[in-house]
């Protein structure tokens, strides 16, 4: 085997593989001019100068050899020069000229004497060669026969002409088969360019977004950076590629991709359409900015979001308020008074204060007292507030959510957009919101601050119910400060800014002021009319007071419980009422203190003067107006005033005079005690003016009761006394006692069963004053007496001293040294007569008298029987009074009854002192139970 030649000839390899250069640095395909070839000349080359210079031609490439070789068409002088003999003196070219003209000399020379040697030949070639001419131009090469191609060409031509009839659909359809295959394998290489379009709507209707997001990235890139890829277009014969090619590339291109971007606007625009979507999650809206801020626009989406969002919370919460308010008004439309009937009305919510004090005291109140009157407004306007909250918190905390982002700079990473917005004014936009809720409630409740309020105003909204009870209106009024007040905490979490935190706060603090304020003013109303409430059932548990002053002590505690959680005493927010925890009580401001306790006191007042004018002939039973039925808690028969007849002025009187006394002993103190316990309050001025009213009342009521009672005894006693025929000097020895002291006895009787009946605990205070009256009246009539027979002296003695030992029981110190001072007025006006010596048979007379009518009149003034105890005081002082009645007779022991009296009067008061301190004790018990 032959040894390979690995000499390449650089030109044979150039043409072979149509490159330029050896060094090419990408392909290329040239067309080498065969003329300028020169194959076989890759070694060394002979100087043509003689200088003795070689060229070594296989370092040079085909431009410069060309150029250098003096055989080729090519030949550069200059080039040669510079390549072959760059250092070359001009001594040097000089010989090289003649060097050069030597040969061409030589070579011509050559040349001639070759033609010299043959010419004949030149001559005969000549000649041959124009014989052989003229015969062709003659024959075959004729020019009528095309110089002999013209059967030739129409033999071509037929044979054309069938080759097209039969290949030329061949080769269409092949060429056509050749476009497909390449069309296929161009969109083979490029199909996810071209299927772009088609999975972006997938992706878009399946709601993947960031999936659409990434291959429109891809395609994107792809059509910016490798675009023949995508298409390839062919070239020129330099390489190049053609202009109409990238033309008809550029519009395929550009025709798919307007497609795609078509389909990203609409994408573009969904996601914008759901930004302003409230319903979608915080998650959806916050990956949806981050998509839209993928695309290069100028628009920032955030703030779509942010604008669209702010608009709807706003819209949504006046749109709730409006449609809150119109079923409201419809409401209070619907429930507004037929007429001016204040009777009625007054009826009407003592009707409602009875059933809710009832439900109070079974401790059902709940849902009794929220379905009083006025609940339908009630509950509109608590379904009011808690759309408004809702409204407002639904969508408040996703958008504050997203804002504390943006601010933050998550989504400007890949924001290509340049908003001249700030980020905080998406915190403006959450207080913007946080005040409309402060603006809608405000409006609605009339809330103003604190230090600006006008005290004693009455500024209840318009929409408020009018037939709504107090302890009614304090229940909604807690649900809804309840309500605000989750309201109020929720946005306060979110921590928006130091001013939203600040309002809410100045909102809430005017939302207690003023539900206080409205509590107080139908507190205060009720108090009024809580009269009514006065059925004249009489008390299980406080014998001789009726159930009325229970109902007043929950009707006051319940009032002043709630009032007390209205102005933050109680978190009234429903995560502190589901807790399990203990309930903590907070210690409310001064001036919700100093509120409440004056309205506490007004009411207290108030609820006094409603006693008294039930003791007055224009209370509702003296009015004829028909009462409120009995409290359904009374078993029929219970009622210890059941027989008592309420109809009567005076018994109505004792019963609240029986009350006052009860409220002065315990439930007045008691109520106090706890407020001040309550709210850590002093109340010490305000008791005590207190009970000087309650006092000043009840000596008022009592003496309205007392003075005509008194005026009638002192007319029957004043009557008897100073009877025209009777003549105290010459009246005989009595045998028996006038019918005045029967008729002033028979009087107390019936008061002391009036009394009795009513008001038991009263009968003492009642019967003590009339006997002082009584005696007073005696004592006043027989100083008009100017002087005593035997007889008037021992009858005045007999008459009064009846009545003494028959009342004994009720005669108080007073009314004992009143009776005292007329036994010795008696004494002085006597006027002692011839035939008075025998005293005692007279005085023992009058006794046997008075014991007979002592015995005769037990029954008829049993009511006035002592208790065994006091009995044998008064009997004593009965043997003494008689004693000191016959020493008066005799004129000769004056001084013995001075003694006596002054003694009795010792005795009486130690005894005074020892029933002062029973009373004592029994109002000290009655206090403790």
């Amino acid at each position: 085997m032959g040894r390979l030649n690995i000499d390449i000839d650089d030109d044979t390899l150039l043409q072979a593989y149509k490159l330029s250069s050896i060094s090419a640095t990408r392909w290329e395909e040239v067309d080498q001019d065969s003329d300028n070839a020169i194959p076989g000349l890759t070694g060394p080359a002979e100087d043509p100068l003689g200088l003795g210079a070689t060229i070594d031609l296989r370092e040079l490439d085909a431009e410069t050899k060309a150029a250098v070789l003096i055989t080729s068409k090519s030949f550069n002088p200059k080039t040669f020069l510079s390549v072959v003999h760059p250092n070359a003196t001009y001594q040097d070219l000089s010989a090289g000229i003649a060097h050069l003209r030597a040969s061409l000399d030589s070579r011509s020379e050559a040349i001639r004497v070759l033609v010299e040697e043959n010419f004949d030949r030149f001559v005969a070639v000549k000649a041959s060669t124009d014989a052989l001419y003229a015969e062709m131009k003659e024959g075959i090469l004729a020019e009528e026969t095309d110089y002999a191609s013209k059967p030739l060409k129409d033999h071509l031509k037929s044979a054309a002409q069938k080759a097209d009839q039969v290949f030329l659909p061949v080769l269409e359809n092949a060429m056509k088969a050749q476009k497909l295959r390449t069309t296929l394998g161009v969109f083979d290489r490029s199909k996810f360019f071209f299927n772009l379009p088609s999975s972006l709507i997938e992706c878009i209707e399946a709601g993947r977004y960031e999936a659409a997001m990434r291959d429109y990235k891809k395609g994107k890139l792809l059509l910016e950076t490798r675009p023949n890829q995508l298409l390839p277009v062919g070239t020129t014969k330099d390489g190049q590629p053609s202009g109409s090619a990238q033309q008809q590339q550029k519009r395929i291109l550009d025709k798919v991709w307007a497609t795609v971007e078509k389909v990203m606007s609409q994408m573009r625009s969904d996601l914008l359409a759901k930004l302003q979507e409230p319903t979608r999650s915080v998650e959806e809206q916050e990956k949806t900015i981050e998509i839209l801020y993928e695309f290069t626009t100028s628009d920032d989406p955030a703030w779509t979001y942010f604008d669209a969002q702010h608009k709807h919370i706003v819209q949504n919460m006046r749109d709730a308020y409006t449609t809150a308010v119109n079923t409201v008004q419809a409401l209070v439309d619907k429930n507004a008074p037929s007429g001016p009937d204040n009777m009625s009305f007054e009826h009407e919510i003592a009707s409602q204060l009875q059933v809710c004090v009832q439900a109070l005291e079974t401790k059902q109140p709940e849902t009794v007292i929220a379905q009083s009157g006025g609940n339908e407004i009630w509950e509109a306007i608590e379904a009011m507030v808690k759309n408004i909250s809702e409204a407002m918190l639904t969508p408040l905390p996703n958008f504050w959510r997203i804002s504390k982002a943006f601010m933050d700079g998550r989504f400007k990473k890949n924001a290509a957009s340049s908003s001249r917005r700030s980020p905080t004014q998406c915190r403006t936009m959450a207080l913007d919101i946080v005040k409309l809720y402060i603006s809608l409630l405000s409006e609605f409740f009339l809330f103003s601050d604190m230090a600006v309020m006008s005290p004693g105003r009455n500024t209840t909204p318009p929409l408020f119910p009018k037939n709504s009870n107090s302890l009614t209106t304090a229940h909604h009024l807690m649900k809804v400060l309840g309500e605000i007040q989750d309201s109020v905490n929720d946005v306060s979490g979110m921590e928006i800014s130091s001013e939203a935190s600040s309002i809410l706060k100045t909102l809430l603090e005017s939302a207690r002021w003023k539900f206080v304020d409205l509590l107080v003013n139908a507190w205060l109303r009720d108090a009024n009319i809580f009269y009514h409430l006065e059925t004249w059932v009489g008390s299980t548990v406080d014998p001789y007071t009726t159930v009325y002053l229970s109902q007043i002590r929950t009707f006051q505690k319940q009032i002043t419980t709630c009032a007390f959680k209205i102005a933050g005493g109680v978190d009234l927010s429903s995560s502190a009422s589901s807790s399990s925890r203990p309930t903590k009580q907070n210690v409310i401001p001064a001036e919700f203190v100093a509120k409440i306790t004056k309205a506490f006191l007004d009411s207290l007042y108030a609820l006094l003067d409603g006693m008294v004018h039930l003791a007055s002939d224009e209370s509702p039973t003296a009015s004829g107006i028909k009462p409120l039925p009995a409290p359904s808690t009374v078993v029929p028969g219970t009622n210890p005033l059941e027989l008592v007849k309420i109809e009567d002025a005076d018994t109505r009187i004792l019963l609240v005079v029986s009350n006052f006394g009860h409220l002065m002993r315990v439930l007045i103190p008691s109520m106090l005690t706890e407020l001040e316990t309550a709210f850590n309050t002093s109340l010490a001025d305000d008791r005590k003016t207190l009970m000087t009213v309650v006092q000043e009342l009840d000596k008022t009521l009592f003496e309205s009761y007392f003075k005509p009672k008194s005026a009638a005894l002192t007319a029957i006693v004043r009557n008897g006394i100073l009877d025209p025929e009777m003549d105290w000097y010459e009246t005989p020895q009595p045998k028996e006692i006038r019918p005045y002291v029967y008729e002033t006895l028979m009087f107390l009787v019936g008061v002391h069963a009036q009394v009795s009946a009513a008001a038991a605990p009263l009968l003492e205070r009642t019967l003590n004053a009339l006997v002082e009256d009584v005696a007073e009246e005696a004592l006043r009539c027989f100083r008009q007496v100017t002087r005593f027979g035997m007889g008037g002296m021992l009858r005045a003695t007999l008459e009064i001293e009846f009545m003494h030992q028959t009342l004994s029981r009720y005669v108080t110190p007073s009314a004992d040294q009143t009776l005292s001072e007329l036994y010795t007025k008696i004494s002085h006006a006597y006027a002692r007569r011839p035939g008075d010596e025998n005293l005692q048979s007279h005085l023992d007379g009058v006794k046997k008298t008075l014991a007979d009518a002592r015995r005769a009149t037990g029954v008829e003034f049993l009511c006035f029987r002592q208790t065994k105890e006091r009995g044998k005081d008064r009997e004593k002082d009965k043997e003494k009074r008689a004693a000191g009645a016959a020493a008066t007779a005799t004129g000769d022991g004056k001084d013995r009854e001075r003694e006596r009296r002054e003694k009795d009067k010792g005795e009486r008061g130690e005894r005074s002192e020892r029933d002062k301190e029973r009373e004592r004790r029994r109002e000290v018990k009655e206090a403790r139970a």
